[in-house]
């Protein structure tokens, strides 16, 4: 078994799953400072929200690191006018 980079590693910047991890870290990096705005919040504000919301939201994320994984977003060429200049007479 050999590990070696990606293929196309230097490209790997603008997929999705790198940037939702990227943006999944942040919020992970600023865990202290939610927890003591969640400490701040009213009572009655708490309240408002679900129980067990972060299990929800951790459910959620890894939900969407799937979809993002496997889809994909193409940029169309648009050489010849598109789809519209074909159909006009």
């Amino acid at each position: 078994m050999k590990l070696t980079l990606a293929d196309n590693w230097r490209q790997l910047h603008k997929k999705g799953t790198v940037i939702f991890a990227g943006a999944c870290t942040a919020v992970t990096a600023f865990g202290p400072s939610i927890i003591d705005a969640w400490n701040a919040l009213p009572p009655d504000l708490k309240g408002w929200l679900p129980q067990g919301m972060a299990r929800y939201m951790a459910i959620g994320a890894f939900l969407l690191m799937i979809a993002i994984r496997y889809t994909a977003v193409r940029r169309s060429d648009k050489k010849d006018g598109g789809d519209d200049a074909k159909n006009q007479p």
